[in-house]
């Protein structure tokens, strides 16, 4: 894949304790991106500084004269894809929510520029995260805030897709930016498939393309270079067989470095029983998947943009506790039904029905309660919050409800493939398809499982 491997130059994967990082073999220019910025508004005076970093860009505060900015420039995990995605993203949840999302100045989803990185300028979100101002909000205001993301949920199931994969716009390589260089379309984009949704409230002309996936899973380390289909997928039994696949491949990998395996050390048998134990549970996840999605439809599947990390990190609200913005979006799917009615992931967690006592927690030398405490009022404010986000939703949206209180089963079949290959996780997957494969009556979620290890 030549083309691939020279978009993917300043990514570097490397090995650590808990696996693959990516990391930047050389880090984006200050002055090239002010460079940047000032051929797309020559006249201003622009001020760049470095803001943070996430796991797969970097963050810069961009001021142009009085307007404040941010400028994400992204490592090429994905090449072009990625960021165009992300752009089409915002843009659709911008039309079919109330949900504040930032604005996409101009961006550049090639590399093909003075930064050498792709990149988007966007407005900048006013407000704290979540997780700043979880403590110090009343009940009440949380409990606004959930009736807004309950309002956004329905707004988006409202507007279904078809097919699995990513939205993208009508014309993906038409793009506001400041190079004026573009790659061709490789043969990969030239060819691949689309699905477009017909009845949503939106007009046709304005629904988005679902098409290839952008997923950690699909490009993480070599996985970008395995040759497998990257969607548009028809049906969930498409999608979570391709999952399936990169992890076996990961297996097959690790077993092939030991074809002898009579004088391993005891790092290198562990990684061989590892990917052992992994290839049973793929094996065994396999033999089940017809009968957990039944594939009967021969037309795409109908799907709902997911925020798979609606985290109090990436959630801004005002000094009130108002929903002020809601930020990263890149690497979010058309996902089917069962697995998008489900709680903004900011309400997930271990159930706890009793109000913690105060006054049985440690203090802290300046009089605080300890963390133990306000880890325990989380729980339990957020079991009081998801009951009240059920609520909220069979009054806005009973289809919703329908499917999230019938898709337990599926829920658990993705929780399997996402943990097929942790060590903590495996015996809970593996009772749970003894008792799936056995029939057993009043089958315990796999979920429960797990939380209550």
């Amino acid at each position: 894949m030549p083309w691939l491997e020279s978009q993917v130059h300043g990514l570097v994967w490397v090995p650590t304790t808990f696996g693959l990082e990516p990391r930047w073999s050389f880090e984006p220019d200050i002055e090239a991106i002010k460079q940047t910025l000032q051929l797309l508004r020559p006249s201003s005076t622009v001020e760049v500084n470095f803001l943070g970093q996430g796991a797969f860009n970097k963050l810069y505060d961009v001021k142009l004269d009085d307007e404040m900015l941010i400028m994400r420039i992204s490592l090429p995990v994905d090449p072009r894809y990625k960021t165009m995605s992300e752009v089409a993203t915002m843009d659709w949840v911008h039309r079919t929510t109330d949900v504040p999302v930032p604005s996409v100045v101009s961006y550049q989803s090639s590399r093909n520029n003075v930064i050498g990185f792709e990149w988007i300028l966007m407005s900048k979100m006013p407000g704290k995260p979540l997780a700043e101002t979880w403590r110090s909000l009343s009940f009440a205001a949380k409990s606004r805030l959930v009736m807004e993301f309950a309002a956004y949920s329905s707004s988006l199931f409202r507007n279904q897709l078809r097919g699995i994969g990513n939205i993208y716009e009508r014309s993906p390589l038409v793009e506001n930016s400041a190079s004026t260089e573009e790659s061709a379309p490789t043969r990969e984009q030239a060819e691949v498939p689309v699905f477009t949704s017909q009845d949503t409230e939106c007009s046709a002309r304005a629904v988005p393309e679902v098409s290839r996936i952008v997923s950690t899973q699909f490009f993480w380390g070599s996985h970008i270079y395995q040759d497998i289909y990257r969607g548009p997928f028809s049906s969930s039994k498409d999608w979570i067989t391709a999952r399936l696949t990169l992890s076996e491949y990961d297996c097959h990998s690790i077993l092939a470095k030991y074809p002898a395996v009579d004088d391993l050390d005891s790092d290198d048998e562990v990684e061989v029983e590892d990917s052992t134990r992994t290839l049973r549970i793929i094996g065994r996840l396999r033999s089940l998947l017809s009968l957990v999605f039944p594939s009967n439809n021969p037309d795409p599947e109908p799907s709902i943009i997911f925020h798979d990390d609606l985290s109090r990190h990436n959630i801004l609200v005002s000094k009130g506790g108002e929903l002020a913005g809601v930020l990263d979006w890149e690497c979010v799917s058309a996902l089917p039904l069962w697995r998008a009615c489900y709680y903004p992931s900011f309400l997930e967690g271990v159930p706890r029905h009793l109000e913690p006592n105060i006054g049985r927690y440690h203090r802290e030398g300046n009089g605080e309660p300890s963390d133990l405490y306000w880890d325990h009022l989380w729980e339990y404010e957020t079991t009081i919050l998801r009951d009240m986000f059920i609520y909220e939703m069979k009054r806005l949206e009973p289809g919703w409800v329908e499917v999230f209180n019938t898709s337990q089963l599926q829920r658990d079949f993705d929780i399997a493939v996402q943990n097929c290959d942790n060590e903590l996780v495996a015996r809970h997957i593996n009772e749970w398809i003894e008792d799936i494969t056995t029939g057993k009556v009043n089958l315990r979620s796999l979920r429960d499982r797990i939380d209550e290890a």
